[in-house]
């Protein structure tokens, strides 16, 4: 999800500039804003999962009550008439709060092995010779994750799925990971899930890493395809995109799970914004490819980059603006 604060001021800068339009957003889920802007209840979404990984993994409505024996009852999102304009890129943090512990390496067998309940405790010998001169606590490890349909479980279980062959999880998806521990501690949304981190010491999640950066919370280096331990930072995010940049592939903006930069920063993900193309009245499509069109622009990219998101190079850029264009 796109932080609060963040899209929060795309809104105010773009209303100010358009003090006679009006569209309604309610910052939820990836899952539950596509089912609310099929529902009619919003004007558009803002997803950091695909489209079709929510069209395909029924994200319904019930994500957002962090309730999922209620799926079967509520209605499936459908592909008809939505369009997904591309508008920046971000990096997944592994937030974590350990007392005394300001820096912390992850290898790819221990992330795997903390997600999936085989490491449970961070004096872990995986963990330890990862982290040489660490005085690293025999203390249970909290994993804290998301109940709801989400482009943070998403990217989480396809880069588990993508690097690691000790991972237990078989799929990746939108919902909570089947293959998390018994004892983890699901909430709906990222602002719970760094709250109830900041409360427990011993805990890990995973969020954004704006959210990390915003908050001053700790976040792992985590090892990348090349064996480096890579913190989340533009550097970092910028070489693993370079590797959807360079391809024809138009896919591959769905697929960086695990990029093969040096520098590069494992777990990626992208933010699209998720709108109608053809809007019930004309007011409204106007008004929604004036805002895809300004979501787009060097100024709210510049605010995104600012709150630690990733600029989309510069050929994508130019092919979300011509998308942005159909909006009618």
């Amino acid at each position: 999800m796109y932080p609060d604060i963040l899209f929060n001021e795309t809104m105010r800068l773009f209303e100010t500039s358009n003090p006679d339009v009006s569209l309604t957003y309610n910052p939820v889920g990836s899952g539950a804003g596509v089912v609310a802007l099929q529902s009619g209840e919003v004007d558009f979404a803002v997803s950091s999962a695909p489209l079709e990984a929510i069209l395909q993994q029924g994200a319904e409505e019930a994500a957002i009550e962090d309730d999922p024996a209620n799926i079967e009852d509520e209605p499936e999102a459908t592909d008809d008439n939505l369009l997904e304009i591309p508008i920046t890129a971000g990096m997944l943090g592994i937030l974590y709060n350990l007392d005394g512990i300001d820096e912390l390496n992850l290898t790819r067998n221990a992330l795997s092995g903390i997600f999936d309940g085989s490491i449970q405790y961070w004096n872990h010998r995986e963990i330890e010779m990862a982290n040489p001169g660490q005085d690293l606590p025999r203390l249970k490890i909290t994993v804290i994750g998301r109940s709801d349909a989400s482009g943070a479980n998403l990217a989480l279980s396809t880069h588990l799925n993508t690097a690691e062959n000790a991972w237990s999880g078989d799929t990746a998806s939108i919902w909570p990971l089947e293959s998390f521990p018994k004892s983890a501690v699901l909430v709906p949304g990222s602002f719970d899930l760094v709250a109830g981190l900041m409360e427990t010491n011993g805990a890990i999640g995973y969020a954004p890493s704006a959210f990390g950066t915003a908050l001053g919370i700790p976040m792992a280096l985590l090892e990348n395809q090349q064996g480096n331990f890579v913190a989340p930072t533009a550097l970092s995010g910028e070489a693993a995109i370079e590797d959807v940049s360079r391809s024809s592939d138009p896919a591959s903006l769905e697929k960086i799970h695990d990029p093969d930069s040096p520098t590069a920063y494992p777990i990626m993900s992208f933010f699209w914004l998720v709108t109608e193309e053809v809007y019930p009245d004309a007011q409204t499509g106007t008004a929604m490819r004036q805002f895809a069109e300004f979501v787009l622009s060097a100024e709210v990219s510049e605010a995104a980059t600012s709150s630690g998101y990733i600029p989309l190079p510069s050929d994508m850029r130019a092919d979300a603006r011509k998308l942005a264009e159909t909006i009618h």
